[in-house]
């Protein structure tokens, strides 16, 4: 039976996991973007062409 409880059906679309934001630092030239997080810590993430440099985005671990 389907849940009519509005916040369930929401959770469903929403993908579990960790969940990090990051400003763009970096396009590597490779696919990949270099990303500083609040922290000062540095990522790689994918998706070189796909981000704009010094905008915060929300990546899914």
């Amino acid at each position: 039976m389907a849940t009519t409880n509005i916040w369930q059906q929401f959770k469903v679309l929403i993908a579990e996991g960790v969940r990090i934001i990051a400003t763009i630092t970096a396009n590597n030239g490779n696919g990949t973007s270099q990303a500083t997080l609040r922290d000062g810590s540095i990522i790689t993430v994918k998706g070189g062409s796909l981000y704009v440099l010094g905008k915060r985005y929300l990546f899914r671990k």
